[in-house]
């Protein structure tokens, strides 16, 4: 069951528990994720069949790799009305999200930097992109939605969702359809980054991948980073909760489950300046923790990286929220909108008593492919900026050249670029 520390008395491991979370170390997992991409990288299709065969489906064959227009017929056959509908809402406000968000992107702009001089950069869409959707320990249809959203705002002409067929998965397609997919395979695991990642007879390869997964999954896509891009190293899901003496909390102990329920390995964190409601927090988990369904993720998760810490301050707060750099951060304190300026690292931030996670996860629009562990002290959600890539350019006169001449036969000189001063001086010979 999850403890309450006061973090300032709390032990060495404790703190570096916590802290730590369930990041994966994917080192000695390494090998044998090699063993799989150069297998699927010699043998296509007939690895991908073997491999999805032990993995997920024994009686899977290579023709069902590609989900056919027929296939996604049926699928919005077998898949409720009002979940097609649901979708569909949801999918025009992510669709907004995503198209504000492509108005506030520059995409091309330039400067006179000495006269005779313009410099500029301007962005492009990715030309293919690999969208990777888990269904393993629940089928995500809309993780397939989130990240082809964004790709077809941003105009990346070729969008890929793979996902593995341990079920028939029909809200995957349908999700995938709905929200512009070019192209759909049955696939998971290290098999779908190397089919991604180096083609197949039925999948030819894409430039760049997204989406989470397992360690498995995020081992792959750091192997093949280089032959295609990737979009950032994702663990297992986490809440960091700041909470002070105006906090619910049922509504913290909600939250916290809520994480507890994706994995054993997820982390659900309190962090407030009230000893009154981290006792009342502690309560409502054990109140409401025996009536979920997945227990045996829930009591695991409580038990090995979640917690309730008590700090002194709201400062405090701050300061561990930072430090902790979480995936999904909920602030539950008075005036929560007065504290986004401070909070600098975070994959996405919920703010108030009435913007808990998983209205990020399924309906307000914002991106839940998020950074986890360290990963938001540097890295950023899945968006449509990360579909676009960025190209420098440059104008210059004869004037313009001959001004930076100089500049150019000095440095390569320092530098023992003979090749490159003449390439400037040849411009400048009669």
């Amino acid at each position: 069951m999850i403890k309450i520390y006061n973090w300032t008395e709390a032990s060495k491991d404790d703190k570096q528990r916590i802290m730590n979370r369930a990041q994966a170390d994917m080192e000695p997992i390494r090998n044998y994720v090699a063993s799989i991409i150069a297998d699927v990288k010699q043998n296509g299709d007939t690895a991908v069949e073997k491999y999805v065969k032990e993995f997920d489906n024994p009686d899977f064959q290579a023709s069902k790799i590609r989900v056919s227009k027929q296939d996604i017929a049926e699928a919005y056959q077998k898949t409720d009305a009002k979940v097609v509908e649901t979708m569909k809402r949801q999918i025009a406000i992510s669709t907004a999200y995503a198209e504000a968000e492509l108005e506030h992107i520059v995409m091309d702009w330039h400067v006179e930097t000495t006269p005779g001089v313009v410099t500029g950069k301007k962005l492009t869409p990715i030309d293919s992109v690999g969208l990777y959707v888990p269904a393993g320990k629940a089928p995500l249809p809309v993780v397939a939605q989130i990240l082809a959203t964004p790709a077809r705002v941003a105009g990346v002409p070729r969008k890929v969702v793979c996902f593995p067929p341990s079920a028939d998965n029909y809200e995957i397609i349908v999700s995938a359809d709905l929200a512009g997919a070019d192209e759909i395979y049955r696939i998971g695991g290290v098999p779908a980054i190397a089919a991604l990642s180096y083609g197949t007879e039925t999948i030819k390869p894409v430039r760049f991948i997204a989406g989470p997964g397992n360690p498995y999954v995020q081992s792959a896509k750091l192997q093949v980073f280089g032959k295609a891009g990737i979009d950032m190293l994702s663990g297992p899901s986490e809440a960091l909760i700041m909470a002070d003496k105006s906090a619910n909390p049922a509504y913290l102990a909600a939250d916290i489950l809520a994480r507890c329920e994706h994995g054993g390995d997820s982390a659900g964190v309190v962090v407030t300046n009230s000893k009154d409601i981290a006792k009342k927090t502690l309560a409502e988990v054990e109140l409401q923790a025996p009536s979920l369904k997945r227990q045996e993720y829930v009591q695991k998760a409580l038990d090995h990286y979640s917690a309730i810490i008590v700090v002194d301050s709201l400062e405090a707060m701050v300061e561990f929220a930072n430090d902790y750099s979480a995936e999904h951060l909920e602030v539950q304190v008075k005036n929560a909108e007065k504290l986004l300026s401070k909070l600098r690292n975070a994959g996405s931030i919920f703010l108030g008593d009435y913007a808990p996670v998983a209205v990020g996860d399924y309906a307000s629009g914002t991106n839940h492919c998020l950074p986890t562990g360290v990963a938001p002290h540097f890295a950023s959600p899945v968006g449509v900026q990360m579909f676009l890539k960025a190209s420098g350019y440059q104008l210059l006169t004869k004037d313009g050249l001959d001004d930076l001449k100089p500049i150019v036969e000095t440095l390569s000189d320092v530098e023992g670029l003979d090749a490159h001063k003449r390439s400037v001086q040849i411009r400048f010979e009669k």
